[in-house]
């Protein structure tokens, strides 16, 4: 547990804005409702409440406690920030403003499945990743990108529909 509150405290810290601080915060604490320790959920419903009321109504940040996110998270002008609550993000991703990560409903109503973010990933203003899609480590999503395919680690990518402008490996050869 100090190990986690250390990382947290490192990861508001180096975050931008207090207003970004303050939503990755309530988010964390909002996540102790995830425990299995009946103690560190209960202590979890506050922030559960106030990560919906603060951080979604106030913020327009949408940081559900189900999304699963690394540590080293940054949001940098956090405003219309939208996480769907089973997308999974790797440590060290980066969110700009009106970043929308999210998975696809179908004609009767059932979602599918939300996309599976490596680390060290960043994400332009106003990317928006939807589906089923596993997004490598160190990938770089330009500003206004749609990205509904994977794309494998290093890559970086712009454009609607969006292209590959380099890879990680081609950058450092």
């Amino acid at each position: 547990m100090s190990n986690a509150i250390s990382q947290v405290r490192r990861e508001i810290k180096h975050t931008g804005s207090m207003k970004a601080k303050i939503a990755i915060l309530l988010y964390r604490l909002a996540t102790l409702y995830r425990s299995r320790n009946p103690f560190y959920k209960l202590l979890g419903i506050p922030f559960v409440i106030l990560n919906k009321l603060i951080n979604e109504c106030l913020f327009c940040v949408e940081l559900p406690w189900q999304t699963r996110i690394g540590y080293g998270l940054k949001l940098y002008h956090p405003h219309c920030i939208v996480l769907n609550r089973g997308t999974v993000i790797g440590e060290n991703c980066i969110l700009r403003q009106g970043a929308t990560i999210g998975s696809l409903t179908d004609s009767e109503g059932r979602e599918g499945a939300s996309p599976v973010i490596g680390n060290n990933v960043e994400f332009g203003a106003h990317v928006v990743v939807i589906g089923p899609v596993t997004l490598g480590d160190n990938v770089k999503i330009g500003a206004g990108t749609v990205v509904t395919k994977d794309l494998a680690a290093g890559q970086v990518v712009v454009g609607q529909p969006f292209r590959v402008l380099s890879s990680h490996r081609e950058m450092q050869e």
